[in-house]
């Protein structure tokens, strides 16, 4: 823990030094440059909430529910950039938080998770004081104790020691002073690998949070020495701009994926059409999305999506009753469906959702409809690399897609 500490400590301290809104340093240029520096601010937060389950016969268990506390180093932009304008002047960084998820036996069973984690905040509302920010965190937790049949067979929840961290806020923040910060909120958190490794039920968490934030600009200390009058302002003046012409236009988008994903326990079937009664867990599979979708952009931040998909499994092999693993076809292991859906566009990065239902299915299991749900950043103007969970009958993880998405425009 201490190694994976310090390990964060530094990328910390390395954001804080090349992440920046960056000014020139000229002694001359102090007095005319009204944002000159770096807006930085750290951020505590303290979480409590519940466990969201929907099994009525654990529901006892995991009555104490959770607790955490978080810390944040993060840039508030200027407005430099047109995306910044766009999106109200958001704020983004780095984080790391420490959770307890019942106490006792319920940490005893499922461990006390670390998450390392990139957030972006983007104000929906801003007022003269106060603000009403959507937060996205996403990056990895630790410290979990997954499923072993021998040292841990009742934690059916989760089964890698490290996994996903997603969370997503709707918060109040209120500014107290010139440097401090007020905030409370709601949050939805979700923790899961996408059946990367098994038992795989994902574990979600609902509640508030309260925080706190310090704004700073580390530039005061070189303008003391050059120039010890100058006081550099400790937050931005937002840069007002006209914005670019927009035009809607039409695209055509091709992506294709790969993954992989491990039975449940007791899931997995021999030559013979034995399953296993052991509780190991079961074997590994390879996984793939196809998709061929229209896309529409209306507006300079969203996109809708409609689209046909052409899924493969090879855990399916498991699924058929009376027929051995090695005798399914290929077919059988494929299954299509439709969707639609919208993108969330930040600069090069796109927040994509989408959900939809199958057009053929030759197997009863998993329900009748799915969810695709993660981003994509473009790499060039028509690549974009692919990072998706695709869910089953709702919210329970199917598996992670990892691909490439290439776009034909239309009337650009």
């Amino acid at each position: 823990m201490k190694k994976f500490i310090s390990f964060i400590a530094a990328i910390l301290v390395l954001m804080g030094a090349n992440a920046q809104e960056i000014s020139s340093f000229s002694a001359e240029d102090l007095d005319k440059e009204k944002n000159y520096g770096y807006f930085n601010y750290f951020q505590v937060s303290l979480y409590r909430g519940q466990h969201l389950v929907g099994d009525e016969e654990v529901k006892d268990f995991f009555s104490d529910g959770f607790n955490g506390i978080g810390f944040r180093f993060g840039t508030q932009s200027t407005g430099r950039k047109e995306w910044q304008r766009r999106h109200l002047y958001p704020q983004y960084g780095l984080g790391i938080s420490f959770f307890g998820l019942g106490g006792g036996s319920v940490d005893s069973l499922l461990g006390k998770p670390t998450s390392v984690y990139f957030y972006f905040g983007a104000p929906i509302w801003r007022f003269k004081k106060s603000r009403i920010n959507s937060d996205l965190e996403i990056g990895l937790a630790t410290d979990f104790k997954p499923y072993n049949q021998e040292t841990n067979p009742y934690q059916n929840y989760i089964g890698a020691k490290t996994n996903l961290h997603f969370n997503m806020s709707l918060d109040y923040y209120i500014q107290l002073s010139n440097r401090m910060d007020l905030s409370f909120g709601v949050n939805l958190m979700h923790f899961s690998n996408g059946r990367t490794f098994t038992p795989q039920k994902g574990i979600n968490l609902f509640g508030i949070n309260l925080s706190t934030a310090y704004n700073f600009n580390p530039v005061k200390n070189y303008t003391k020495d050059v120039k010890p009058d100058y006081q550099p302002q400790v937050r931005p003046e937002f840069i007002k701009a006209e914005k670019a012409p927009f035009k809607g236009h039409h695209e055509f988008i091709l992506m294709g994926s790969i993954g992989t994903v491990q039975a449940e326990p007791g899931e997995t079937k021999d030559k013979t059409g034995a399953v296993d009664t052991t509780g190991t867990v079961g074997d590994r599979y390879i996984t793939n999305s196809f998709v061929a979708e229209y896309a529409y952009q209306f507006a300079r931040k969203l996109k809708v999506v409609a689209g046909l998909d052409v899924f493969y499994d090879g855990s399916l092999v498991n699924n058929y009753d009376g027929v051995n693993p090695q005798d399914v076809p290929f077919n059988d292991r494929m299954f299509y469906g439709y969707h639609i859906g919208g993108h969330y566009l930040i600069e090069r990065f796109t927040f994509l959702f989408n959900i939809g239902s199958y057009i053929y299915k030759p197997f009863p299991q998993r329900g009748t409809w799915f969810m695709r749900a993660g981003g994509r950043i473009g790499l060039t103007p028509h690549l974009d690399a692919h990072v998706c969970l695709k869910t089953r009958n709702g919210g329970v993880a199917d598996w992670i897609e990892w691909g490439v998405a290439y776009k034909f425009f239309k009337d650009k």
